[in-house]
Formats: C-alpha cells, structure tokens, sequence
C-alpha cells in the first residue's frame, strides 16, 4: 500500500466549527503515514464493509470525476465532500464531532480514494502547572483525541478510481427524526449491499431454519452451505442463492423452494461472492453446542465425511454423534 496524498478536516459540532483544510497532511512524517496506513490496512480487510455503486445523480461521483480528470484539485476536491458531510451530521439530532480524513492510495497496483470519519474521544492526561507554591501535576479532561491504530474504524468508504466501486462501512444516525447511514443514503448517494459477514450469517440462519422446519439435520445442511461458500470462494466465482440450495439441499425440492423464498425475503444478494480471507477462515470449521451443555468444534468438511463423524438418530428421539479414527486426545 502506497499513500500518496492526505489532508484532515475538522468537523466540531461542539463548538459549531468547520475547520477546512487548505494544505496536505505531510505523509512523509513517520506518524502521520503509520496513522494513515495502518487504519486502510484495517479498513480493507474489514469484513463488514458493503460493496456498493453510485446512484445516477451522485453529486459526490461528479465531483471525483472532475478531480481525476484534472478539473479540481485534491484540496477542492476533498473539501468539497467535506461539506456534503458537514451539511448531513450538522441535521443529526445528536451531532458527533469528528475528524474527517481523505485520501488517495493505490494498494496492489489499483488506485483509490477513502473517506474516513474519525470521531473524537474524550481521555484523561496529566498536566504540569507551576506556580509560586511549586510545581503542581494535575488530572485534566483531553477533548478531541483521534482512534488510536489498534482501534477500528466504524464509518468509512474506499472507492475504486478504476471502476467507481464503493466499499463502505456506516452506523445509522437520527437526522430530522429519521434513522439513516449518512455516507451512502446522503454524502455518496450510492446502493449498498450486505457484508460478507451479514451474507454468511443470513445463509447460514435460513439454511438452519430450513433445515429444522423439514427435520433434517441442521449440521449437516450448514456444513454443506458453508462448504459450497468456501468451494466457490477458492475459485473467486460468484454464485446465487438458487446455486447454493441445489449444493444444500439436492435431493428434496420442497426445501429449496423454501430456502430460495426465505432468501428473497432477507434480500440476499442476487449473485454471491465472499471473498474475505477472514470470513472464510470463520466458515472453514463448524461449533456445534448440545442442550446438554456440550460443544464441539469441527472441520466443516468433515462433517458428512462418516469416516470421522456420524450423527445417529436414536429410537428414543435424542441424537448421538460418534467422532471417529482418533488418534490422539490433547487437553486444552
């Protein structure tokens, strides 16, 4: 990841005040691009964050086409989002004071512009006085610290300067009475849909629901979802909900009917690519908890495999599950 161009605006809601501006951050500083870099580093791996396209009428999209055609300059430019968003919090029943940072970065060879809300803490720190009793240290209210780099970043968008994709990240604020995501319903203007996080909990809860409506086994029907996610994540190949229910539940039709109308009701995403290095990691193994109290981590791929786990319906209606060829037990 390459930084290329930084600057920061103040956006205080406590004091009324819009500071914009009117030279670059100095990203040679060691500070400056360690604080940059590390929170995008975080932000492009994040795996809540939303793919999204801008609307027709994007204001904010004019106005990036005109910096990368050479129309404005990074500052005019920059500024300009600054006061779409100032315009939008300022509504905000509850106005929060922030930091607002933009910048331009290429990561792997590709080019883009991110937009990070920096919303401002309140610590404590120490402060020296001296007078003609002495010196005297006290404990004193900081107002307008900046997320520390091991912190995450809630609010936030990443847009491609090759295609204008929009990646984003926003929490829902209370603007004239209304709960929206100011960044993309407003700044933006752009659609948005689930992470793949959100994708992969929606799959997984309908296929469970599914699968407990018709008494099939919920394990297995999960295991095999979570497996046609990772199969056709290691291909980078996008797949559809219709895709997903003909893996999950192959052999009985009245299950994908379901499956497809509950999906159509969470609105699931028509074509589905989780691509996320950490969500699939989070999908590589399965945790089943008992009533009984008992939980048990699993290989998702092992789970149909009978060579190392059976599930066993009893007569009596309870079920037992039998784990296989184990060679060694380590206490943890």
């Amino acid at each position: 990841m390459i930084i290329k161009k930084a600057i920061l605006h103040i956006l205080d809601f406590n004091s009324d005040v819009c500071v914009f501006s009117q030279k670059e951050l100095d990203i040679a500083d060691y500070g400056t691009g360690e604080f940059i870099e590390k929170h995008l580093t975080k932000i492009v791996e994040d795996s809540a964050k939303k793919e999204g396209e801008f609307l027709e009428y994007s204001v904010f999209r004019q106005s990036l086409e005109r910096y990368a055609s050479g129309g404005i300059d990074f500052t005019e430019f920059s500024t300009a989002a600054g006061t779409l968003l100032y315009d939008q919090i300022s509504q905000s029943d509850e106005p929060e004071s922030m930091d607002f940072l933009v910048c331009q970065f290429t990561d792997e060879n590709d080019e883009y512009i991110g937009l990070l809300l920096l919303p401002n803490k309140t610590a404590y720190t120490h402060q020296v006085e001296s007078g003609d009793e002495g010196v005297a240290n006290k404990i004193i209210r900081y107002f307008t610290l900046l997320p520390n780099t091991s912190q995450k970043i809630s609010c936030y968008a990443i847009v491609s300067m090759k295609d204008y994709k929009v990646s984003l990240c926003d929490k829902k604020r209370e603007i004239n009475g209304e709960a929206i995501q100011v960044l993309p319903d407003k700044v933006l203007q752009c659609t948005f849909q689930p992470s793949a996080r959100e994708t992969v909990q929606m799959i997984k809860k309908i296929t469970s629901e599914v699968a407990d409506e018709y008494g099939a086994n919920s394990a297995i029907a999960v295991s095999r979802a979570k497996n046609c996610i990772i199969e056709n994540s290691e291909q980078s190949v996008p797949f559809t909900p219709s895709d997903l229910c003909e893996e999950v539940f192959y052999d009985n039709e009245v299950m994908k009917k379901t499956f497809k109308q509950k999906a159509m009701e969470v609105d699931i995403p028509a074509k589905i690519s989780v691509e996320n290095p950490k969500v699939v990691k989070s999908i590589r193994s399965h945790k089943i908890k008992t009533d009984t109290g008992i939980e048990i981590k699993i290989p998702t791929d092992y789970l149909e495999n009978s060579k190392y786990v059976e599930f066993i319906n009893n007569p009596d209606g309870t079920i037992s599950i039998q784990l296989k060829n184990i060679g060694k037990i380590v206490n943890r």
